[in-house]
């Protein structure tokens, strides 16, 4: 951080961290008396207990909360990308003495979820028109009347692929004309043995012919896959971070109105249960998630799924438009705050003092002797 500290003065107004790592760097390097704000776009204790759980150990929660405890003292301001990720943010805020009756009307903590507007799977500028048009799998890969229901991205150590395959591989024995589609693949630096597993299956299923995958592909070639798709799935476990985080493939699910079959639990598939986008099934339970692809796919050959497409519409404009859940930052821009830091509760024995002292002078010797007996007798 030396290097980014000698270019940091006085003529910045504001520093923004975002993502978790980010902000650590910019709490470090960002002067007291410029305001920060830091965007915690996801939860990194309950991305530590997931990759945790696959390399069984419990190693990275050290790291994690140093990070995090430090940007929470430093931040002005804190956002999240979820409701439960904000809450459990302020509980976080609590721990570190945070949380005062002096800051009992300020908020310094808020739920920001992922807009849509600005996934930039959709450009196509500077591609000739021949490769525009250029199918990437639908007719080519799979036949032209096949029903494509694909996963978008990376396999995350929330995704559950046991309860992926299972349901896809069901689903196909009923449907011979269903295809899944996969982009991306393992991610570095999280461990990839359910992926692993994932692919072993496949490759032991009667089925799978009928199961491509794309890999990375290119930024300008991802409208093709949404455009040639039928339906998206997305399958989580049911976990912390499912209950916390984000799902960017929903999201570009939806901008680009793609029909949705996720599990519940995150905050953005239990929207798109609740509006209509999609399908919201129980989570870890494959014989809900092959009810629900079974039925979009005989949807979906019978050109009926337009009432999901308005839903992920309107949900794309509506619900997740930046517009709205970036007001929170623009307010902080016209009008920048310092958080007063001073006024924090650290656990110290005087502290214990201090509080021993108020209780005493509110409250009198004898109901003071009292609540010593009750607390420590």
């Amino acid at each position: 951080t030396d290097k980014i500290d000698n270019r940091i003065d006085n003529k910045i107004d504001i520093i923004f961290g975002i993502n978790t790592f980010p902000s650590f760097i910019a709490a470090q390097i960002c002067p007291q008396n410029t305001p920060l704000w830091t965007d915690l776009n996801g939860w990194i204790m309950a991305e530590s207990q997931a990759r945790g759980f696959f390399e069984k150990t419990n190693i990275h929660f050290a790291n994690a909360w140093r990070q995090e405890k430090f940007i929470l003292k430093r931040a002005d301001k804190i956002s999240t990308v979820s409701t439960a990720q904000k809450f459990c943010t302020i509980g976080e805020m609590a721990s570190i003495g945070n949380i005062t009756f002096q800051n009992f009307h300020t908020i310094n903590v808020y739920s920001l979820p992922n807009t849509t507007e600005f996934f930039k799977t959709d450009k196509q500028d500077n591609i000739d028109t021949k490769k525009r048009t250029q199918k990437l799998f639908k007719g080519v890969k799979t036949p032209k009347e096949s029903i494509i229901i694909s996963h978008i991205g990376g396999y995350n150590n929330w995704v559950d692929t046991s309860t992926l395959f299972t349901a896809i591989d069901n689903a196909m024995s009923t449907c011979p004309y269903l295809y899944f589609v996969s982009t991306g693949g393992a991610i570095k630096n999280v461990s990839n043995k359910a992926f692993s597993e994932f692919l072993d299956k496949i490759d032991t299923s009667k089925h799978k012919e009928r199961y491509i995958f794309l890999g990375w592909i290119q930024t300008e070639d991802m409208h093709k896959v949404y455009q040639e798709s039928d339906i998206g799935i997305n399958i989580d476990f049911s976990c912390i971070e499912t209950q916390t985080g984000a799902r960017n493939r929903l999201n570009e699910m939806l901008k680009f109105q793609l029909p949705i079959i996720t599990t519940g639990e995150s905050e953005i598939a239990e929207n798109i249960g609740k509006y209509g986008a999609g399908e919201c099934v129980p989570n870890e339970n494959p014989n809900a998630v092959t009810t629900a692809i079974l039925k979009m796919a005989t949807m979906a050959k019978e050109s009926n799924l337009s009432q999901y497409k308005k839903k992920c519409e309107f949900m794309h404009t509506q619900i997740y438009n930046s517009k709205i859940i970036m007001q929170p930052v623009l307010d902080f821009i016209n009008t920048p705050i310092i958080r007063d830091k001073k006024n924090t509760q650290q656990n110290t024995p005087l502290l214990f003092v201090k509080n021993a002292l108020w209780y005493l002078k509110k409250n009198g010797i004898q109901q003071s002797f009292n609540k010593f007996i009750q607390r420590f007798l």
